[in-house]
């Protein structure tokens, strides 16, 4: 993965904040859990059986044990978060990421991305409807301690649901059956990016949006959607363990004010100020998301209409290349492995590089 300079210093700095927020929702959820407060309720299995129409299983009382298991979910959650941002750190000076480098980058700015988004819908909706609360406001008289177990238990549980079950495994069973392990279907990861791909993510999204709209009001779902298609990207391309860390960061800052200590109450008021900050560091991963995407203002790369492609003694080899080329893509559409991308070009040992993400890979008929 290539990125800009000015890209690359923004990345990092965010990346910061990302996982100094990370940190404070896990204290904080240490915090709550050996406080008790989140004992005593029931625990909200909830589904969308098909969209608009919710179906809320309530569990008996034996939250302590799903809470414990919560817990120590989110912990594998946070090792994995911590060596991505490692691996980040250690790399970040390379000019190409590795791919082990590139996952904490990609999840900053798709986190940061999502929430400008959230509070761009949330700006324009109070200008269209006229209220305060465009969202509406569904924490309204719930039970403390349901409300901070809901918290907690919708990053593991939606995950599971609108990631695991309506995203990876139809994925699965549809085109990856024969070409990944059959657990990836749950855990993600390694998907390809392409046509089948991005229309059940953009389905299992809708349904995670029509989710949303039980409790919140009709402006809520954009941003829900939204947020369906980054976490369910960050599924497919990396795993469910970072669309659980994003899912976790942005719906678990809302238990700092439940914790009567002077010190969350000033966490409070910083996270508030981060989010202010991420809504407007998100505007130029607008740009980038949609240039790689669209390839608006790109540059496609012809290996062939270099300089020393006229210099003779390179010449008879390149036109070989190019001619294997044209019996590649004819009867064979290349596809990259890593993002699903068709538009490549082919390197002098006859390797081929993606022309989206830069991955480099052989291809045999």
């Amino acid at each position: 993965m290539k990125m800009s300079i000015p890209r690359r210093v923004l990345t990092f700095i965010l990346s910061l904040s990302v996982l100094a927020i990370f940190l404070l929702n896990f204290a904080a959820m240490i915090i709550i859990t050996l406080s008790g407060a989140m004992s005593g309720t029931t625990v909200p299995f909830y589904v969308i059986a098909i969209p608009f129409v919710f179906v809320d299983m309530l569990s008996p009382h034996f939250e302590i044990y799903w809470l414990a298991l919560l817990v120590i979910v989110i912990s594998i959650v946070l090792i994995f978060i911590l060596k991505d941002f490692i691996f980040w750190t250690k790399d970040m000076a390379k000019k190409e990421l590795p791919k082990n480098s590139e996952r904490f980058a990609v999840f900053t700015e798709l986190i940061v991305l999502l929430i400008s988004f959230t509070y761009l819908s949330y700006f324009i909706s109070m200008a269209v409807t006229n209220s305060s609360q465009p969202f509406g406001n569904p924490t309204s008289g719930v039970p403390t301690n349901y409300l901070l177990l809901t918290l907690l238990h919708a990053p593991v549980w939606e995950e599971f649901v609108y990631r695991g079950i309506l995203l990876g495994i139809p994925l699965y069973l549809i085109s990856y059956r024969k070409k990944l392990p059959w657990y990836r279907a749950i855990v993600g990861g390694k998907f390809g990016i392409n046509g089948v791909s991005i229309t059940i993510l953009i389905i299992s999204a809708f349904f995670f949006g029509s989710a949303h709209l039980i409790s919140w009001e009709p402006a809520k779902f954009p941003s829900a959607f939204v947020a369906g298609l980054v976490l369910g990207y960050l599924f497919l391309r990396y795993g469910i363990y970072m669309s659980i860390a994003g899912h976790f960061i942005i719906d678990f800052m809302g238990s700092y004010s439940y914790i009567n200590s002077p010190f969350w109450g000033a966490m409070v008021v910083i996270s508030s100020l981060i989010m202010i900050v991420w809504f407007a560091a998100g505007f130029p991963y607008y740009w980038y998301y949609l240039r790689d995407m669209f390839y608006i203002g790109g540059r496609k790369t012809d290996y062939y209409a270099q300089p020393f492609f006229n210099n003779p003694q390179y010449q008879n080899y390149y036109q070989q290349q190019y001619q294997n080329q044209q019996n590649y893509v004819l009867g064979y559409k290349i596809i990259c492995p890593n993002c699903g991308y068709d538009q490549h070009r082919v390197l002098p040992d006859g390797r081929f590089q993606c022309l989206r993400c830069g991955t480099i890979f052989y291809y045999k008929k």
